[in-house]
């Protein structure tokens, strides 16, 4: 009758086809167990791989994806993600031009509340540079108006063509049945204001045909 070897008799060869044998026979957490008892230097290296190759994919993505604009909305109604997901998907189709990578950031995770998480938001978002519009209240259009561009300097030879709804130098996108579609916000008016670092001028203007 033929003696079982130890393991630790066993070539490196014989070691590997055992602990195979081991591992198709568990599950579960029992699998995952004994994985980490002997392979958790390996199970580490790998996760340090994948987080790595996964930073690279990213990067790269980032670099060869062309921002189309960058858009913040104020105190977002509730339970309005899915809508603001549509916009977005929406704004992408209507904006893009078709050649390569191309997005539409549409951030509407700040608020207008004086505790810190929001006041932290809005410094990012006021004060980033990343930002080319943004929607919001009075309150809050009167607090940061000096970071915005004026509309005359936006829209050039087309400002008449959207005077109709610019009342002292802004423009209320409530007027606009297509933004009260998306039910994003439930103040009025909704003022639409530029940022002044922003040199997508004329993507604003397709912004604004778009909801106009």
């Amino acid at each position: 009758m033929e003696q079982k070897k130890h393991e630790s008799d066993m070539t490196r060869k014989e070691k590997a086809q055992l602990r195979w044998q081991t591992i198709r026979s568990l599950k579960g957490r029992e699998r995952l167990g004994y994985l980490w008892t002997y392979y958790k230097s390996w199970l580490f290296v790998l996760a340090v791989i994948l987080v790595a190759f996964s930073i690279v994919v990213t990067c790269i993505r980032n670099v060869t994806t062309r921002e189309l604009i960058s858009m913040a909305v104020i105190d977002v109604q509730s339970g309005a993600q899915e809508n603001a997901d549509r916009l977005e998907a929406d704004l992408l189709e209507a904006l893009g031009t078709g050649k390569g990578r191309e997005r539409i950031t549409l951030d509407v995770s700040a608020g207008s509340g004086d505790d810190y998480a929001m006041g932290s938001k809005r410094a990012v978002i006021f004060g980033s540079g990343t930002t080319d519009v943004v929607i919001c209240g009075s309150e809050t259009y009167e607090t940061y108006q000096e970071a915005f561009k004026s509309w005359e300097e936006v829209l050039g030879d087309q400002y008449e063509t959207y005077a109709g709804y610019i009342e002292d130098g802004r423009l209320d996108l409530s007027r606009s049945s297509r933004w009260q579609e998306y039910g994003l916000t439930d103040y009025k008016p909704a003022y639409m204001a530029v940022m002044y670092d922003t040199e997508r001028d004329e993507e604003i203007i397709r912004l604004l045909d778009f909801f106009f």
